[in-house]
Protein backbone atom coordinates (compact mmCIF):
# COMPACT_ATOMS: atom_id res chain seq x y z
CA UNK A 1 0.00 0.00 0.00
CA UNK A 2 1.46 3.26 -0.97
CA UNK A 3 1.05 6.59 0.95
CA UNK A 4 0.10 9.93 -0.40
CA UNK A 5 3.22 12.86 -0.01
CA UNK A 6 2.27 15.54 2.21
CA UNK A 7 4.55 18.52 1.49
CA UNK A 8 6.29 19.57 3.78
CA UNK A 9 6.51 16.55 6.17
CA UNK A 10 9.55 14.69 4.28
CA UNK A 11 12.01 16.57 5.98
CA UNK A 12 11.57 18.48 9.07
CA UNK A 13 14.55 19.32 10.77
CA UNK A 14 14.72 18.63 14.55
CA UNK A 15 16.43 20.61 17.52
CA UNK A 16 19.80 19.19 18.36
CA UNK A 17 19.20 19.92 22.28
CA UNK A 18 15.73 19.40 22.69
CA UNK A 19 14.26 17.21 19.71
CA UNK A 20 11.46 19.55 18.96
CA UNK A 21 10.48 21.05 15.21
CA UNK A 22 13.42 23.45 14.55
CA UNK A 23 12.39 26.79 13.24
CA UNK A 24 15.47 28.85 13.33
CA UNK A 25 19.90 28.58 13.21
CA UNK A 26 22.07 28.98 15.91
CA UNK A 27 25.37 31.68 15.34
CA UNK A 28 26.93 28.13 14.19
CA UNK A 29 23.67 28.54 11.35
CA UNK A 30 22.55 24.64 12.91
CA UNK A 31 18.74 24.47 13.10
CA UNK A 32 17.58 24.47 16.49
CA UNK A 33 14.02 25.98 18.06
CA UNK A 34 13.36 28.97 18.95
CA UNK A 35 14.59 28.92 22.77
CA UNK A 36 17.72 27.85 21.83
CA UNK A 37 17.97 30.29 19.69
CA UNK A 38 21.21 31.68 21.16
CA UNK A 39 23.22 28.36 21.87
CA UNK A 40 26.33 27.21 20.86
CA UNK A 41 27.65 23.71 20.16
CA UNK A 42 31.07 21.91 21.52
CA UNK A 43 34.04 20.36 20.14
CA UNK A 44 33.07 17.11 18.61
CA UNK A 45 35.51 14.31 18.29
CA UNK A 46 35.54 12.01 15.71
CA UNK A 47 35.88 7.62 16.60
CA UNK A 48 39.90 8.57 15.51
CA UNK A 49 39.74 10.99 18.10
CA UNK A 50 40.47 14.65 15.90
CA UNK A 51 37.97 17.18 16.20
CA UNK A 52 35.37 17.21 13.53
CA UNK A 53 34.84 20.66 11.37
CA UNK A 54 31.43 21.63 11.45
CA UNK A 55 30.72 22.08 7.82
CA UNK A 56 27.46 23.54 5.62
CA UNK A 57 26.40 22.02 2.54
CA UNK A 58 23.34 22.22 0.17
CA UNK A 59 21.57 19.40 2.62
CA UNK A 60 22.36 21.07 5.67
CA UNK A 61 25.24 20.96 8.33
CA UNK A 62 27.52 18.09 8.52
CA UNK A 63 31.36 17.60 9.91
CA UNK A 64 34.31 16.88 8.64
CA UNK A 65 37.09 14.48 9.58
CA UNK A 66 40.51 15.09 8.52
CA UNK A 67 41.64 11.47 8.25
CA UNK A 68 38.35 9.81 8.09
CA UNK A 69 36.58 12.25 5.88
CA UNK A 70 33.03 13.25 6.04
CA UNK A 71 30.83 12.23 8.89
CA UNK A 72 27.02 13.38 8.96
CA UNK A 73 25.55 14.67 12.29
CA UNK A 74 23.83 12.06 13.10
CA UNK A 75 26.86 9.64 13.73
CA UNK A 76 29.12 12.57 14.94
CA UNK A 77 25.90 12.59 17.81
CA UNK A 78 26.00 9.41 18.34
CA UNK A 79 29.98 9.62 19.32
CA UNK A 80 29.54 12.62 21.22
CA UNK A 81 27.41 14.18 23.76
CA UNK A 82 25.39 17.06 22.83
CA UNK A 83 26.16 20.13 25.45
CA UNK A 84 25.56 23.40 25.75
CA UNK A 85 28.35 26.06 25.68
CA UNK A 86 27.10 29.44 25.74
CA UNK A 87 28.39 31.49 28.73
CA UNK A 88 26.88 30.96 31.61
CA UNK A 89 27.15 35.32 31.97
CA UNK A 90 25.12 35.66 28.82
CA UNK A 91 22.53 33.89 30.44
CA UNK A 92 22.26 36.17 33.62
CA UNK A 93 22.56 39.19 32.20
CA UNK A 94 19.07 38.54 29.59
CA UNK A 95 17.72 37.12 33.51
CA UNK A 96 18.66 40.67 35.02
CA UNK A 97 17.92 43.07 31.36
CA UNK A 98 14.24 41.52 32.25
CA UNK A 99 14.28 42.65 35.26
CA UNK A 100 15.79 46.04 35.26
CA UNK A 101 12.18 47.34 33.54
CA UNK A 102 10.92 47.45 37.11
CA UNK A 103 8.20 45.59 38.77
CA UNK A 104 4.95 44.54 37.55
CA UNK A 105 2.23 46.15 39.71
CA UNK A 106 -0.93 44.45 40.13
CA UNK A 107 -4.13 46.23 39.85
CA UNK A 108 -7.50 44.66 41.18
CA UNK A 109 -10.62 46.27 39.86
CA UNK A 110 -11.50 47.44 43.58
CA UNK A 111 -8.69 49.08 44.04
CA UNK A 112 -9.33 52.85 43.77
CA UNK A 113 -5.79 52.81 41.16
CA UNK A 114 -7.84 50.96 38.60
CA UNK A 115 -9.14 53.90 36.57
CA UNK A 116 -5.55 55.57 36.64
Amino acid sequence: MRYRKTYGQSKVDKCIFCGKQSTTTNPQDIPVCIAHKNSEMGEMKCACGDYLDLMHGKYGPFFKCERCGIINMKKAFALNPIKDVTKKEEKEEKKSSAYDLGEEEVVMPGDPRYFD
